[in-house]
């Protein structure tokens, strides 16, 4: 992405615009982005005589400069720009909140091969990803984010760009992927093809995601690529950004409408003893014939411990699996959980998992 990034920030052009023009005959910059005055919350000019003045160097300190960065980033720059000292707060919360997510897509990847030797085997389970897993899904919208953003920085529409970031990190991630995906990292034996396509879309969005936030969070951007790739002699700002395009499914739309009828259904069986969606079984007949090809993911995406499809249209009915024995490593209570030799409740999947892991000691 270096070439779309060849611009100067500058608020004061002549002093080197004259210069330049003068000894070498051309300007010292492609582009020129120019901001309004800062100002204080309440619209007046900031002096050190008013009181209102921020100490750049407090900033820093307190803050750091990333978060600083960050909320220069979700400024709109074409008029005056207020500043006080609870608007870094805010920037501090939102850029805790993008490195969170990259930490939590760094921790679960620990036992990928990530590097450029492994790129044939990272493209081959990529290529096997349906359209309708939860995995496409997520590589859609980063084929979406990353376009956007593009624009966005080509445009010099800074806030723009941060919003689309952390909307992405914050909704797509957090709120819907991250949550659906837990089980199978947590859970799934070390190989399976549900985890692994899982780990190859965390990969994928993180290097994706550093590449994206490099201009705005250099530091961050940096520091998580050195150590996705382990490498602290390489610098993301060196290395050119490689394009993401996925397509999944156009009924995604419609499975996650019924999501959210689905999530207020569980929110209402609270009423009914449920706190854990996972002491929940689901039986839902709107749009089965879609349902159907989305069955897969149907649990993780709904967060419930098993989900069964009807051809009655009107029904949605949440039911209390309490009484049912629960799985001891996933918690789940699906209709496979038993006690094995061991004395302990697993579920089938669970169980192959564990035997697995103790071929592997």
């Amino acid at each position: 992405m270096v070439e779309v990034y060849q611009f100067v920030l500058s608020c004061a052009t002549e002093p080197s615009l004259l210069p330049s023009l003068g000894v070498n005959q051309i300007s010292p910059f492609k582009s020129v982005l120019t901001h309004g005055f800062i100002v204080d919350k309440n619209g007046r000019k900031m002096s050190k005589s008013e009181g209102n003045a921020l100490n750049v160097d407090d900033l820093l300190k307190q803050y750091g400069a990333e978060v600083c960065r960050w909320w220069v980033s979700s400024l709109a720059f074409e008029n005056d720009i207020k500043a006080d000292i609870s608007y870094f707060q805010v920037a501090s919360e939102g850029y805790r909140k993008i490195r969170n997510t990259l930490r939590f897509l760094h921790s679960n990847i620990f036992d990928l091969d990530v590097l450029e030797s492994n790129k044939g085997e990272r493209d081959k389970v990529l290529s096997e990803i349906k359209d309708t897993s939860i995995n496409a899904y997520c590589l859609e919208k980063l084929t979406d984010l990353q376009n956007e953003v593009k624009t966005a920085y080509t445009e010099f529409k800074f806030k723009t760009a941060s919003t689309l970031l952390y909307d992405f990190c914050n909704d797509t991630l957090s709120s819907l992927y991250c949550v659906a995906v837990k089980d199978r990292l947590y859970c799934d034996s070390k190989k399976s093809k549900a985890r692994l396509e899982t780990q190859h879309t965390l990969w994928l969005t993180l290097d994706t995601l550093c590449h994206l936030l490099a201009p705005i969070l250099p530091h961050t951007a940096d520091e998580m690529f050195q150590t996705l790739y382990n490498n602290k002699n390489e610098s993301i700002h060196l290395h050119r950004f490689q394009s993401v395009s996925f397509k999944a499914s156009s009924k995604w739309s419609a499975v996650l409408e019924i999501r959210s009828d689905v999530l207020k259904a569980l929110e209402e069986s609270k009423a009914n003893g449920i706190e854990n969606t996972l002491d929940a079984g689901l039986t839902i007949g709107k749009k089965a014939s879609i349902l159907v090809d989305f069955q897969d993911d149907l649990a993780d995406l709904f967060s419930v411990s098993r989900v069964t499809i009807t051809q009655n249209p009107d029904e949605l009915s949440i039911q209390n699996l309490r009484e049912e024995p629960r799985c001891e490593r996933s918690w789940k209570r699906d209709k496979t959980v038993k006690e094995r030799e061991n004395g302990i409740l697993l579920s089938d999947r669970d169980f192959e998992a564990v035997e697995q892991s103790k071929v592997v000691l």
